[in-house]
């Protein structure tokens, strides 16, 4: 893969497709790849290390990254986009790095950032670099992410100006925190704030240290590890209890509320709720992180380069067959290639969004999109890298090969900032309230002209849009009646809990097919638009085709959906964009020390030698 500059004249079509898919910071990112390029060492990869081995290996290489001068915590909430390129080049060289700097860097220093406020600036610095290693402590054994149930608790003693930070059972323990288990030395903990009077006044965070400069857990800490995972074991994942534990009354992050020296609880907002809002609100950044479409770009880029160097079958008495021949296997890659455009383009928006808001909380309308968002990239993503895993046959399961891990690390970043189903039920009941009703930052954008793409892509959008109006009618119509027929607002949420689910997932697709639609329309013609409207329309007709009984009964009659039409139509796009594989997946950019072999087997003259 030859790179072109970035500001040529007349741009190459990857160049061009390039710059699409980081739309966001284009320079930026240009920058991370001529990095990785001139002064990446490729013998910083992971062979058949030991659990030690691979988490000591990792946090090298996540030192060596905050050290490059290419990244500055100070900056996050400026520009939080910036991390975002970083992150999906660090989880092109290995999963567990990528989530070792999110866990460090945007939660742990994030917390810094967005709720702390000029008594914790020192803090910033001696983490931007990885000098002092931290993590965020939210997550908890018995509530997982339901942060109003949290255990923990911290309690002021205004005598001595000490919060004491303690787990009352093991059930409240904090538990698959990355970084906990290997070298974190101070933590950031969700805990519920208790007053001298025994009022509790709900979350709030805490600074904690955890080890020495030696290691050491500190009195008062018990630190477990969560031992060997089915992915991501290179970060140090663990769990933590805390007995009694005091800290200085300044180690509370006090950016929307505080407790003075005579322990006087003070925050400028009228209501718990909406402090609560406030404090998590600047974390929901954290969905935005671009794990599945790293994931989904790397995977794709090595099953495409060994599409075309494993050679198998043939005619009778000729040569073997490059498999990337074979129609089954065009129809197996291709639709993965257009569902992480789709996903690539929306997370860009996304990431636009974020730069304009921060430091400033997420506005409510943008909520929904990034719960549900979060939860259909990773839904793609989850399945796109099992399916191109599948397509480099038995050199997949080789942890060497990149893209066995890549799988298996998704498993566990899908768990990340929310369950998938319990994101898309959260947006759904956010859509179902209305908050969204067409206001804020994201529907300010223009609405696009599905004609000015093509007559396809104007009839998948009128299809999702269809979709999503039923369900948010159904949904809300079944509510009302259960409502009326005197059940509880709980038990009602319970009865429409799954099509609430569907109406998180269908937002997700109609806003993601919507997002395409408008980079589209932002394009020059030329063969970069022409591709990325096929690549459009193969992406409309797989989603049509993945859930083709819903479509069916919302459909105006002016595409044919029979079963057979629709896999056939899928099988034409993939064919059809075959040709261009190779031009769509180098435009993903990934620097080629980031990547093994072409045909994943470089290492294997050696071992018969």
């Amino acid at each position: 893969m030859t790179m072109q500059p970035l500001l040529a004249s007349q741009p190459s079509v990857e160049d061009q497709l390039y710059r699409i898919l980081n739309s966001t910071r284009p320079d930026y990112a240009w920058k991370l790849r001529r990095y990785f390029d001139e002064q990446w060492d490729p013998s910083l990869t992971f062979q058949n290390e030991d659990l030690d081995g691979f988490r000591e290996k990792t946090h090298f290489m996540v030192r060596k990254l905050l050290q490059s001068d290419l990244l500055s915590l100070a900056e996050l909430n400026q520009k939080p986009s910036e991390y975002m390129k970083f992150c999906e080049h660090s989880c092109w060289i290995d999963g567990s790095v990528a989530a070792t700097l999110f866990g460090h860097f945007l939660i742990f220093g994030g917390s810094l950032v967005f709720l702390g406020t000029e008594r914790h600036r020192p803090l910033v610095d001696v983490a931007n670099d990885f000098r002092l290693p931290g993590c965020f402590c939210m997550t908890e054994v018995g509530h997982g992410s339901n942060l109003a149930g949290l255990g923990t608790t911290a309690t002021y003693d205004p005598e001595r100006g000490e919060f004491v930070i303690n787990t009352p059972s093991w059930h409240d323990a904090k538990w698959a925190i990355a970084l906990l288990a290997w070298n974190a030395r101070v933590v950031t903990v969700m805990a519920q704030l208790y007053m001298p009077d025994g009022e509790c006044k709900g979350i709030h965070s805490f600074l904690v240290p955890v080890r020495d400069e030696e290691g050491r857990p500190l009195p008062g800490v018990k630190i477990s590890d969560v031992d060997w995972l089915i992915g991501l074991n290179g970060v140090g994942i663990g769990g933590a209890m805390f007995d009694h534990v005091r800290i200085p009354r300044e180690n509370l992050l006090n950016r929307f509320a505080d407790v003075t020296a005579e322990g006087k609880y003070v925050t400028s907002f009228a209501s718990s709720g909406d402090l609560f809002r406030a404090q998590i609100s600047p974390l929901m950044i954290e969905r935005l992180v671009p794990f599945a479409v790293a994931g989904v770009k790397v995977a794709l880029t090595i099953a495409a380069r060994y599409g075309k160097e494993r050679r198998q079958f043939g005619p009778r008495g000729g040569p073997e067959r490059p498999i990337i021949e074979y129609s089954s296997h065009k129809r197996r890659l291709l639709p993965g290639v257009a569902e992480s455009y789709a996903i690539s383009l929306m997370l860009e928006r996304m990431h636009l969004e974020a730069d304009r808001t921060m430091p400033e909380p997420l506005p409510t309308p943008l909520q929904p999109l990034c719960a549900s968002f979060k939860a259909y990239s990773y839904e793609t993503a989850t399945r796109v890298i099992q399916n191109a895993r599948e397509c480099c046959g038995v050199h997949s399961f080789r942890h060497i090969n990149k893209i066995a891990r890549a799988q298996l690390d998704m498993h566990g970043f899908a768990h990340a900032a929310g369950d998938n189903v319990v994101l898309y039920q959260y947006a759904g009941r956010i859509l179902l309230e209305d908050f969204a009703g067409g206001k804020g930052p994201f529907k300010d954008a223009a609405e696009p002209d599905p004609t000015a793409c093509s007559a396809t892509c104007a009839k998948h959008q009128a299809l999702f849009a269809a979709r999503f109006d039923q369900l948010i009618d159904y949904t809300r119509g079944e509510f009302m009646k259960h409502l009326g027929a005197g059940m509880n607002r709980g038990d009602a949420w319970n009865e429409i809990l799954t099509f609430a689910i569907e109406v998180g997932r269908a937002y997700a697709i109609r806003e993601t097919h919507k997002q395409f639609l408008r980079v589209i329309g932002t394009c020059e013609p030329g063969p970069a638009k022409d591709i990325l409207v096929e690549l459009c329309e193969l992406y409309g007709w797989s989603t049509v085709s993945a859930n083709l009984g819903w479509y069916r009964d919302v459909s105006d009659g002016s595409l044919e959906l029979s079963g057979i039409s629709v896999e056939r139509t899928v099988l034409e796009y993939s064919q059809r964009l075959a040709p261009q594989l190779d031009l769509l997946v180098d435009s993903f950019g990934i620097p080629e020390v980031l990547l093994p072999a072409a045909d994943l087997m470089a290492d294997l003259p050696g071992k018969f030698s």
